[in-house]
């Protein structure tokens, strides 16, 4: 779908798309829906719920963040990993989110990781072999699955329109491992292969620090 409502490569504007949305063969995502106040009120509210839960596991919430996904019958989201706490809550229709394990080199390997908090792209590389490793989980309306920090996962719709609702945050753990990769991403540009940051509960905040340090003096590596 094309930026700030042009059209995309389907020839859609976006209102069109959702309009369409059982017939079009297509997808829309409307981003950062809590920078509308009825929005944010909304997820702020569903945040708050479990906000206890999610403090005592991840640390402090930090810039919550909406997303709206829209999509066609039997319509797939590739493979791919994302930075942020995720929930991912299905309002209409029917998906599988197949997750694979976060941190685990078979699935998204660090070079990958590396060059996406660099700047890159967020795909990953898929093969078919690769899917033994992974856990379906089947949505109804009405329920949701959490998806932890860069855990590769790719969706498959059911044989109706979907709706979602994503629900994410960050951690100053995922911020410190965003820059823990890309201090890694720079070393490994110098022949090096560093070892890759730790999971949950693991601290990285000396290479985040570092990866800081070096972007006061030198400015962005993009």
């Amino acid at each position: 779908i094309g930026v700030d409502g042009k059209p995309g490569a389907t020839g859609l504007t976006i209102g069109d798309t959702i309009r369409n949305i059982a017939t079009c063969r297509s997808w829309a995502v409307l981003k950062n829906i809590e920078q509308q106040p009825e929005y944010q009120a909304l997820l702020i509210g569903l945040l708050d719920e479990l906000r206890p839960t999610i403090e005592a596991t991840t640390g402090e919430l930090l810039t919550p963040q909406g997303f709206i996904f829209v999509s066609s019958p039997n319509a797939v989201t590739p493979y791919h990993f994302d930075p942020e706490h995720n929930i991912l809550l299905q309002l209409r229709g029917t998906k599988v989110m197949t997750q694979f394990p976060a941190g685990d080199a078979r699935f998204a390997p660090d070079h990958v990781h590396e060059s996406y908090h660099l700047g890159g792209p967020r795909e990953l590389p898929w093969d078919d072999a690769m899917l033994a490793g992974g856990t379906p989980f089947a949505l109804e309306p009405g329920e949701a699955v959490y998806v932890p920090v860069m855990a590769p996962h790719f969706v498959r719709n059911g044989s109706e329109p979907s709706l979602s609702l994503s629900i994410t945050w960050r951690s100053q753990w995922s911020y410190d491992e965003a820059g823990a990769r890309c201090f890694n991403g720079l070393v490994r540009k110098t022949g090096y292969r560093p070892a890759a940051p730790g999971r949950w509960p693991a601290r990285n905040r000396t290479k985040s620090l570092a990866f800081r340090a070096w972007r006061r003096v030198f400015g962005s590596p993009n």
